[in-house]
């Protein structure tokens, strides 16, 4: 796995030291898979990726014993293997004619910095759609169609528009927009939904913004005052520029509220696990 970061992860439940093993191939196989993330040794939202995670597996036709008990005492045994208390621990449930395996290991992760999100970041767009969208599974073909035109427009992340136009999500985010006080993201029927997509919506509320659900067409884009992606790792981050067009994300009242509550909310999670990790 290339983007392992730790030194040990974890096999079917045992520990293995990745220096003088090499982690399991996955071609051949289906697979799914979380990443959470870790914040003082608190898992975030564990509950909320447990609960994914099973979806997908039903989704594709399959059955596991895989228990929530099991998953947060292999989350922390990783954590304390590789001794790292602020990481992302990646779950990989893989399905094979025989039953299942499964893998944990703390992967590569960019947490973006105050200079990031007060500037905001650069995204391109992609015409692509995901087959299954609410089920979070591997797909090598959809990732190196995604890394091509990331590298290719020196981009952050790109957003995946339909076949009719319509902006449902980024390759490995949510997004949303804003015009005025009014807050629009895509339906999740039309997207993974994300956990973080989840509890921003909760925040923006929270902030006193009304969320609808429903897609924007790439030719509105001119007409909102701004965006910003949200996912695990960059949890709100502001928008500055989708290819041609430019925006004042960073600067936007609605999206700094949103950030504010957002974090609250992460805050008050972590309060609240804190000693029981």
């Amino acid at each position: 796995m290339t983007d392992n970061a730790g030194r040990y992860y974890i096999y079917n439940g045992e520990l293995i030291d990745s220096i003088n093993v090499e982690m399991p191939a996955l071609e051949g196989n289906k697979a799914v898979y979380e990443v959470i993330r870790l914040i003082e040794g608190v898992p975030l939202f564990l509950e909320d990726h447990y609960e994914r995670l099973q979806s997908s597996i039903s989704n594709i036709g399959y059955e596991t014993d895989f228990t929530f008990e099991v998953l947060a005492g292999q989350i922390k045994k990783t954590s304390e293997a590789n001794e790292s208390l602020n990481c992302n621990i990646k779950v990989m449930i893989i399905l094979t004619g025989t039953g299942r395996q499964t893998l944990l290991y703390t992967s590569k992760s960019y947490y973006p910095d105050e200079a990031l999100v007060e500037k905001g970041v650069n995204i391109g767009l992609l015409q692509l759609e995901r087959e299954n969208p609410n089920i979070k599974l591997i797909n090598l073909t959809y990732k190196e169609a995604v890394e091509k035109k990331i590298r290719e427009g020196n981009y952050f992340e790109v957003l995946l528009c339909s076949n009719d136009g319509s902006i449902t999500e980024g390759s490995r985010s949510n997004v949303f927009f804003v015009k005025e006080n009014r807050i629009f993201t895509a339906p999740g029927t039309n997207v993974l939904k994300g956990i973080t997509r989840k509890y921003v919506m909760e925040a923006c509320k929270s902030a006193g913004y009304e969320v609808l659900e429903t897609c924007i067409d790439v030719s509105r884009l001119q007409e909102m005052d701004g965006l910003f992606l949200s996912g695990t790792s960059i949890k709100v981050l502001p928008v500055t520029g989708v290819e041609e067009f430019c925006f004042k994300s960073a600067k936007n009242p609605v999206i700094q509220a949103v950030r504010e509550e957002y974090d609250k909310i992460i805050k008050k999670y972590i309060d609240k696990y804190v000693k029981i990790w």
